[in-house]
């Protein structure tokens, strides 16, 4: 009975389980498929093996020779956040062009359940995985290594990809964000990230940080929103700010959508954006040049990362690219009326 994957990456097989196990794959199967029938110490013995080889149970093998399923799973943080809905289109067009079916699934920002998603996906066999991010769990990086499934990461940077990537340095987007408010003027500079252990975030932050550093102001300001997905959480975080007694002079969010959010809650509160307090995002969204005054952010090709990551697991599916492929893509700060000094 084997489950061998044909030009998929050499992922284990039953047979590897079993040799491992010092049984033979009919065991090996019957602990999969009827586990109870097994005496319970060979039992452990087969689960054992499993563990070690990082075989995962094809559910829906195909008769076919290549053993392909026709699917990619595409896994984000979240689907609350429009700021991945451009790459979700890019991945999704390309899949429709290359008649390849694309499903979904979300993390919520938590490693653990990243974990247990892509556990869950493995076992109904994608083709491959684009995923948002490259912070993972040893877990997470040891079942996709030795599943052999090509894996494109994004989002992020890393030097240490489990496969390929398409690359995007939040650390230097937001420094130059950071150097952009500085050259306009700005000192007392605020930085609104969030206190989730979620790595692009903390890239922002740290980017933030050493551009404050190499212009050589104060210790930087940073505060933590709740829900980055809600304007909501911008406008409570703008309150906060209001609050204070030491207010900055700009302040500049983790996303477009938080920036909005406190934006409006200045205006409603009789401050002048951006003479009273100046205000920068982050994702180049599309409303962010339509909003009064236009909201200055860091402008992220996000289609393109989706598209790019799509393009390129496809190809390491059919064998056209090799593993360890890369692609970086740029950013550009589009200064705008919310953070444009008004002559005095």
């Amino acid at each position: 009975m084997r489950q061998r994957r044909t030009g998929r990456g050499g992922g284990a097989t039953m047979e590897d389980v079993a040799q491992v196990a010092g049984v033979s794959a009919m065991t090996v199967s019957r602990v999969l498929r009827q586990p109870e029938l097994v005496n319970k110490d060979l039992r452990a013995k087969v689960e054992a093996a499993i563990r070690e080889t990082g075989y995962i149970y094809n559910l829906v093998a195909s008769s076919l020779a290549s053993q392909r399923s026709g699917t990619i799973a595409l896994i984000l943080p979240t689907v609350a956040s429009s700021i991945f809905s451009d790459s979700v289109k890019g991945v999704s067009d390309v899949c429709r062009e290359r008649s390849v079916q694309m499903i979904m699934a979300e993390t919520n920002y938590v490693p653990a359940e990243e974990e247990r998603v892509i556990e869950a996906l493995l076992r109904r066999r994608p083709d491959g995985f684009v995923i948002v991010g490259v912070s993972h769990t040893r877990a997470t990086r040891d079942m996709l290594e030795k599943s052999g499934v090509p894996v494109v990461e994004t989002w992020d940077a890393t030097a240490t990809p489990i496969d390929s990537l398409v690359s995007l340095s939040n650390f230097d987007a937001m420094q130059a964000m950071t150097q952009a408010l500085v050259a306009e003027g700005y000192r007392r500079i605020a930085f609104v990230g969030t206190a989730t252990r979620d790595h692009r975030a903390l890239m922002r932050a740290r980017g933030y940080e050493a551009g404050m550093a190499a212009a050589g102001l104060p210790i930087p300001d940073i505060l933590a929103a709740g829900d980055v997905t809600s304007m909501g959480s911008g406008a409570a975080i703008a309150e906060e700010i209001m609050a204070r007694g030491d207010r900055p002079e700009a302040v500049v969010f983790l996303n477009d959508v938080l920036a909005a959010g406190a934006l409006l809650a200045f205006q409603r509160k009789g401050l002048r954006v951006p003479e009273d307090i100046a205000v920068a995002g982050f994702g180049g969204f599309d409303f962010a040049r339509h909003l009064i005054p236009s909201l200055t952010t860091v402008d992220i090709p996000r289609q393109e990362i989706g598209r790019r990551a799509a393009q390129i697991l496809l190809d390491r599916i059919e064998g056209k690219a090799p593993a360890g492929t890369l692609h970086a893509v740029g950013f550009e700060v589009a200064l705008r009326e919310s953070t444009r000094r008004v002559p005095r």
